[in-house]
């Protein structure tokens, strides 16, 4: 992994995502980009945010992502992560995969959730389209806060 040329996107609501992505670019030395939509599309409190989020969904209509973002294709692999809403990948990493369906590198997906999120990988290949994705990294923070850096570690030196 460290041979190739990386970055790494995320959205993160609680900063638990934030927490994860500050962990890989301290093994990987990658830039990091927080991806953000505006401050009125999402409340401080989940379960409205699930509301909206559900919403969104239905209607398609995802959230505008305020960040200009970097140029893709100097880059070997984009590890992209995010919180899981509902099993699902958060509107805003939808949005972002939608918005780059060109890139012809890899994408690693990682995530937090708070509990068991065994369809979270499917559901990131469903959503990414024509991107390349390989096997992600998930992890619960519910009761705990401990990311296996030896299982990080691993998982990194795949990509």
């Amino acid at each position: 992994m460290m041979v190739k040329q990386a970055l790494i996107i995320y959205y993160s609501q609680f900063n638990n995502t934030t927490k994860l992505a500050k962990l890989i670019q301290d093994a990987t030395k990658a830039p990091a980009l927080r991806l953000h939509v505006a401050d009125s599309v999402y409340p401080n409190n989940m379960e409205a945010t699930g509301r909206i989020y559900q919403k969104q969904l239905k209607q398609r209509q995802l959230p505008i992502l305020i960040n200009s973002m970097p140029q893709l294709n100097q880059y070997d692999v984009v590890l992209v992560g995010g919180p899981v809403w509902n099993g699902n990948v958060t509107a805003p990493v939808i949005e972002f995969l939608k918005t780059i369906q060109g890139y012809q590198g890899l994408i690693a997906p990682f995530s937090t959730a708070w509990s068991d999120s065994d369809d979270y990988q499917v559901n990131f290949i469903k959503w990414a389209g024509r991107l390349q994705v390989t096997d992600g990294f998930h992890v619960t923070t519910h009761g705990s806060h401990q990311f296996k850096a030896n299982n990080l570690a691993a998982w990194l030196r795949k990509l």
